[in-house]
């Protein structure tokens, strides 16, 4: 999910009380006003009073069309109140069948996937003929688990960062690790992501992952979210031809990540990784890479992180037993976050995660949404590293 999400989503709320449905609003829009969370603060509760108040120039990249829905959702995301809490708290036994946004229910799974709770093999040698030969010839991901991800507005916010022997890679949905002027991210490995314009096409990309593998580039990322509108939105053919072209000519030099998928129902999520297999049925791939978001007004903290295990040990894991290209994959989570938590419950919801996930050997690297922009896992006077932010460079 990156910095830039388009596409109006309708956000749904649901409580043991009724389901309660914000207006519509687009996703990056709303995006940036939690980055900014100072500022947003500051600024929707004037604005909705009087549209006339000047718009702050963190927030000039929110259409002047958007921000009054944008401004409204934000109020609710960052203010949760026991309204839009569930009444009841679900079981970890029930948490899939928690809605979030339109596009993402937490835990889904596939139409047609095996709901087994067992993880996927992981002693079965690689077949030596059929689409799981690939993986002989492959390279595992050999670097450390923990990422940060980062864009052209994260300034040079990595030096607080820098002395963490936690943070072992970073990336910013591109393949330059200095995205604009000003950003820095000069420590750890990077990892480049694939995107493309309208013909499918990114002329720069393949010179440019060869620099960075020389340069020690342990990982690719294939396309960010083609399964959402406003991301890479691709359909699984177009996917397949991307992987094709840009992402499997490097089979062999650095660990190949699957699409990033979201944790979206139906067409969408695993549903959408079915397709794109049919139609990438000679592909080769290192790393199934997974996102996962819920929403505080929907969820707690202890529901939220159960629901991220519960999507990798049942969800993802059926769905790499069922196809024998990723049977021998680790996971990649490249991106995950609990949307609206306050700083101190960002900080709560890491540090109940990241020791499962570092103890979870099946786990190969994750990237918690904080990140390095104000109100995330920086704070909002940009002096310093957020509750959740020290959470991510200490634990």
């Amino acid at each position: 999910m990156a910095s830039l999400k388009g596409g109006f989503r309708i956000l749904l709320v649901v409580s043991f009380l009724g389901l309660n449905v914000l207006p519509f609003v687009p996703h990056n829009s709303l995006r940036t006003l939690q980055r900014f969370s100072s500022d947003a603060a500051a600024f929707c509760p004037k604005y909705l009073q009087s549209s006339s108040e000047p718009l702050p120039r963190n927030l000039a990249e929110v259409p002047v069309t958007r921000l009054s829905s944008a401004c409204t959702c934000f109020q609710k995301t960052a203010a949760p109140s026991s309204t839009w809490a569930p009444a009841v708290a679900p079981t970890p036994t029930s948490i899939s069948s928690v809605k979030t946004t339109s596009w993402s229910t937490s835990a889904s799974v596939a139409p047609g996937l095996p709901t087994s709770t067992a993880l996927p093999p992981t002693t079965t040698s690689p077949s030596t003929t059929g689409p799981n030969s690939v993986r002989a010839v492959g390279k595992a991901y050999s670097g450390g688990k923990r990422g940060l991800v980062y864009d052209w507005n994260s300034q040079d916010y990595s030096k607080f960062f820098k002395n963490s022997n936690k943070i072992a890679f970073g990336s910013n949905w591109r393949e330059k690790r200095i995205p604009a002027p000003g950003v820095t991210f000069d420590y750890g490995a990077y990892v480049p992501t694939i995107h493309v314009d309208g013909n499918l096409k990114n002329d720069g990309w393949l010179n440019a992952v060869k620099a960075l593998i020389a340069s020690g580039t342990p990982m690719i990322y294939a396309s960010n979210e083609p399964d959402n509108q406003g991301q890479a939105n691709l359909t699984p053919a177009q996917a397949a031809t991307v992987y094709k072209n840009y992402v499997q000519p490097f089979k062999g030099q650095a660990a190949l990540a699957s699409p990033a998928i979201t944790n979206g129902g139906g067409a969408t999520g695993l549903g959408f990784l079915e397709d794109f297999v049919g139609q990438c049925r000679d592909c080769h791939f290192d790393i199934i890479n997974v996102h996962h978001y819920v929403n505080r007004w929907d969820v707690g903290v202890d529901q939220a992180v159960s629901a991220v295990k519960s999507y990798l040990t049942k969800d993802v894991a059926a769905f790499q037993a069922k196809h024998p290209q990723f049977q021998n994959t680790k996971i990649c989570i490249g991106e995950f976050w609990l949307w609206g938590a306050s700083d101190e419950e960002g900080a709560d919801y890491l540090r109940k995660l990241l020791p499962w996930l570092d103890g979870n050997s099946n786990v190969a690297c994750y990237q918690a949404f904080g990140g390095l922009w104000r109100g995330n896992f920086i704070n909002s006077a940009g002096t310093g590293l957020s509750r959740s932010g020290q959470v991510y460079h200490d634990l």
